[in-house]
């Protein structure tokens, strides 16, 4: 098992004022986050029980209050911060996170500008027998 058992986000979309632009501070803009956690879910796969796991709306909810409520300049600090607070709260093997700002002032035409952020963290949801 290479890459392992993964919790997907997809498409999410938060309101943010990040950007290093005075306007983008004030205004805010529209981000879309993408996120990938991998981690062994052996045990919940048994159980059938929440309890003990990684639960998507409890990593939803992290990715929003960093998206929502913090405050960063570059798209790298941000989607460091969103592996930090999911590494923070649950021992996942590793953490993938892409934020695309699709309204970007680049004088030209593109689908959006964005970053995908990788970090490794200790594991994931015990199983039932450890």
């Amino acid at each position: 098992m290479p890459d392992g058992d993964r919790l997907i986000l997809s498409g999410m979309q938060f309101w943010g004022k990040h950007g290093l632009f005075q306007e983008e501070q004030r205004y805010g803009q529209r981000f879309e986050v993408d996120l990938v956690v991998f981690c062994d879910m052996t045990g919940p796969c048994l159980t059938d029980q929440l309890s003990g796991t990684l639960s998507y709306v409890t990593v939803y909810e992290l990715v929003r209050k960093v998206m929502t409520e913090e405050r960063h300049n570059l798209l790298q600090r941000l989607g460091q911060r969103v592996c930090e607070a999911i590494l923070e709260a649950h021992p996942a093997r590793r953490v993938e996170v892409t934020i695309k700002k699709p309204a970007v002032a680049i004088g030209g035409v593109l689908g959006y500008a964005g970053v995908t952020i990788v970090r490794e963290g200790p594991g994931c949801c015990p199983r039932p027998d450890a």
